[in-house]
């Protein structure tokens, strides 16, 4: 029996050595076998976490991919669905009247009474542009019978009248009786107002009052427009006093044509206090050619015109 426990010994590599030598050599050998064993485990785990990263990485590529394959074919077909639909026709934009159209609209009620207010002898801005300020807070429009002189020096005021609407008319170059002209002089008074006029704003007037009011057979027949007058005089040039202005104007009527003139500070006042008073009255505060249009009266060159009644 001993003899085969040798050859045993023998075969398993040990030598003839004491026990416990022997079981150092078996419990090293274990330890050995046990280092390797864990070794490859850990292996095997890391390896197992390297490929679960690797397979979610792709699965989120393939997601990504997939999106973006989606969105391109969303677009193409948006846009070819686009490109299929009928076009909406985009609404035309309604030109702004030009020229002398400008101080004429077209959708006021004639229904409702009417006023022209009308100023003589500017323009003067310091006192033109107050009245400017009060027609535009009221929407309401007037009427500028310019002096051609004038013109050029507040071609401001001239111009921002113009664009709110009011009426640009003609009070002569300078301010001369036309009574006292030759047909050559009327006819000169006339162009050179309305040439000084349509440089600033691109139209000729389609009015003119007559200094003084003064007219005769020969102005008639050289007049190359209607001539308006007035049926109210607020005798503002006379008086300068803003009270008596307005006790001037205090009882306006439906047609009337006030004369007033944009030179005078007093007159703004006036104005600042009469215009909202008649717009709360119910008047409409409408440009010359606006009355005549309105009330159905035709005007011709050469004629003469105190209202639109």
């Amino acid at each position: 029996m001993k003899a085969l426990e040798n050859k045993r010994e023998k075969q398993e590599g040990f030598p003839e050595m004491s026990m416990r030598q022997r079981a150092d050599i078996r419990a090293r050998k274990r330890k050995k076998q046990l280092r390797l064993r864990w070794i490859i485990m850990n292996s095997i785990i890391a390896l197992c976490i390297i490929l679960g990263v690797l397979v979610v990485k792709a699965i989120s590529l393939n997601r990504e991919n997939t999106r973006k394959e989606a969105a391109k074919e969303a677009a193409a077909e948006k846009k070819k669905n686009a490109a299929k639909q009928t076009p909406v026709p985009t609404a035309t934009p309604t030109p702004a009247p030009v020229g002398s159209e400008r101080w004429l609209r077209k959708d006021l009620d004639p229904s409702k009474p009417m006023i022209a207010m009308t100023f003589d002898d500017g323009p003067y801005s310091p006192v033109t542009e107050k009245i400017l300020d009060v027609f535009e807070q009221n929407n309401g429009k007037a009427t500028f019978f310019c002096v051609g002189s004038r013109v050029a020096e507040y071609a401001s005021s001239v111009q921002r009248a113009y664009n709110m609407g009011c009426e640009i008319a003609s009070h002569t170059y300078s301010h001369v009786y036309l009574t006292r002209l030759k047909a050559k002089g009327i006819k000169k008074e006339q162009n050179k107002t309305n040439k000084v006029i349509r440089n600033i704003i691109g139209c000729e007037p389609t009015a003119l009052r007559p200094p003084g009011g003064f007219v005769n057979a020969k102005v008639r027949k050289n007049m190359k427009v209607p001539m308006i007058c007035w049926s109210v005089d607020s005798e503002d040039w006379k008086s300068r006093n803003t009270k008596k202005v307005l006790k001037r104007c205090k009882k306006l009527e439906d047609g009337d044509i006030v004369l007033m003139h944009d030179l005078y500070p007093t007159t703004a006042k006036a104005v600042k206090k009469l215009v909202p008073r008649l717009v709360k009255q119910g008047f409409q505060l409408v440009t010359v050619d606006e009355l005549f249009y309105y009330k159905g009266i035709p005007i011709k060159a050469g004629e003469l015109h105190f209202s639109g009644k």
